[in-house]
């Protein structure tokens, strides 16, 4: 993409996020009251300690800065988490924790089962996931997780589950993990689509497999909406 398209790409992202353009009325809810809503919630302060505590502790103890995920993306899902506010998450992977955090802050009643942790890697994010005891359930692999997630899944309940990082060995899981989600109703959230091919290549296969509902992206971190009374439509938007 050359610099006038990247450009015009920003300007059309930074017009969808202020609901320009956007002719759905759930779309332009969704964007303009939850993924730019611009309330101060009590969590952000919460969650940018909670990030910069994790961030120094691993950088004094491992000897490098970690990728956590960004104020902005946390408080993000947040609230695309308070909006529906499911009693049970999923998620692949912990990404140092805070993640996790963002999600089950918005009620001390909520779940997640996880994917990919293994305890005694980061001594900062195995803190964070202790601290939530068993509100977070360990499982190894996506296949076995997402078995335990469906059965701990009230009936009735929406999906949301949440894709950090995968890794290839995992692509398999992951790839069959995406064409069961866009099969149901709920949210599902594809994170560092930018930086890791596994996660761009799982939005592609999302996009693609999709035959309703509505997606939400930066570039970065995609918020795909599932719902068969939604058309099938994507937004290009800023994330903020």
């Amino acid at each position: 993409m050359g610099k006038f398209e990247k450009i015009g790409s920003a300007l059309s992202r930074y017009k969808a996020s202020k609901g320009f353009g956007v002719h759905s009325p759930f779309a332009y809810s969704f964007i303009t009251d939850v993924l730019d809503e611009k309330y101060g919630y009590y969590s952000y302060e919460t969650l940018q300690q909670l990030r910069n505590e994790v961030v120094e502790r691993t950088r004094n103890e491992q000897g490098y800065k970690p990728h956590v995920i960004s104020l902005t993306e946390s408080a993000v899902l947040f609230r695309v988490a308070n909006r529906y506010n499911p009693s049970l998450f999923m998620s692949v992977g912990v990404s140092y924790g805070v993640a996790i955090a963002s999600m089950l802050m918005v009620s001390h009643r909520s779940r997640v089962v996880v994917s990919g942790y293994e305890p005694g890697g980061n001594a900062a994010a195995d803190e964070v996931i202790a601290s939530y005891g068993e509100r977070v359930v360990s499982r190894g692999s996506i296949s076995e997780a997402y078995t335990s997630y469906i059965d701990m899944l009230a009936d009735g309940e929406n999906c949301f589950v949440v894709i950090n990082h995968v890794s290839m060995a995992e692509m398999a899981e992951a790839a069959e993990l995406v064409d069961k989600m866009v099969s149901k109703t709920g949210v599902l959230v594809l994170r560092n689509i930018d930086k890791l091919n596994t996660a761009s290549m799982l939005w592609e296969q999302c996009r693609a497999a999709m035959h309703y509902g509505m997606t939400f992206t930066n570039g970065k971190m995609a918020v795909v909406v599932l719902n068969p009374k939604l058309p099938r439509q994507d937004f290009g938007i800023w994330l903020s």
